[in-house]
């Protein structure tokens, strides 16, 4: 008896596969989805801030079921580095092991390091580095509950500029963002996981309202042209009323 070799069980049982699930129309009769909301409808918004009382901002936000915190550090001056005259942003997006329907790791994959460089594509073009040479700004995001990946990177945008500002960080103007998914002829935004399951395609816009600037756009899938434009007209649209909250909720934070 060979006792190197691993011996297979005396009995096999044949795989079982999958069968392909059936596609179900996401817009009913009445043309409402399945949270029954209208395809332009955003998720309710719940915005706090200073829930991390050891950082210097920190920002707390709910859309629907998707809950995601950022804590803000700094700005810290920089050791054994050369002097530049323009600050830095450093962020680190990361979803909880316990935030998506498949459990995450504890170490950053491929995935998060593309938000976490997006987060700082978004945000640095409102920030005003030059005010703060020779320093950083640290930036952590981690989502909670996790239901519509382009949904929890546009949550993370708004509540990193969120907690900026609670810093005392001097911006330009606030980041928002709003993101939609293409599900054939129709738009839907601010998608859910179970949206994003069927989409055809994805659009993420960040924008800062009052400067009326677009500082980043994030597209996945095959896309018409037309389709994009309206897209990104409705993402701007909704970044609008998202930044009512964003006001409404550092005014808040004030008294």
């Amino acid at each position: 008896m060979d006792r190197k070799r691993v011996t297979g069980p005396e009995h096999s049982v044949p795989p079982l596969f999958k069968t392909a699930a059936i596609r179900k129309p996401i817009l009913n009769e009445k043309n409402r989805r399945l949270d029954n909301r209208n395809a332009d409808d955003l998720r309710p918004i719940f915005l706090k801030t200073g829930l991390v009382t050891q950082a210097n901002g920190s920002t707390y936000i709910e859309m629907g079921n998707t809950k995601v915190v950022c804590a803000v550090y700094g700005p810290r001056q920089l050791k054994r580095v050369g002097f530049s005259p323009h600050g830095t942003l450093n962020c680190e997006f990361k979803f909880s092991t316990f935030s998506c329907t498949k459990r995450r790791g504890h170490m950053r994959d491929a995935q998060e390091r593309e938000f976490s460089h997006t987060l700082i594509q978004a945000l640095t073009p409102a920030v005003r580095l030059e005010l703060i040479p020779k320093s950083a700004v640290d930036i952590y995001v981690n989502v909670l509950e996790n239901d519509g990946t382009n949904a929890s990177l546009a949550a993370a945008i708004i509540a990193a500029s969120v907690a900026l500002a609670d810093a005392g960080i001097e911006m330009l103007d606030q980041v928002t963002a709003c993101s939609n998914i293409f599900s054939g002829d129709s738009i839907l935004m601010d998608g859910t996981m179970a949206e994003e399951n069927q989409q055809d395609g994805s659009l993420m816009l960040s924008y800062m309202p009052s400067l009326n600037e677009v500082t980043h756009i994030l597209q996945s899938g095959k896309l018409e042209s037309d389709n994009i434009s309206q897209a990104m007209e409705q993402c701007i649209d909704g970044c609008s009323k998202i930044y009512n909250v964003m006001s409404s909720a550092l005014l808040e934070s004030l008294h």
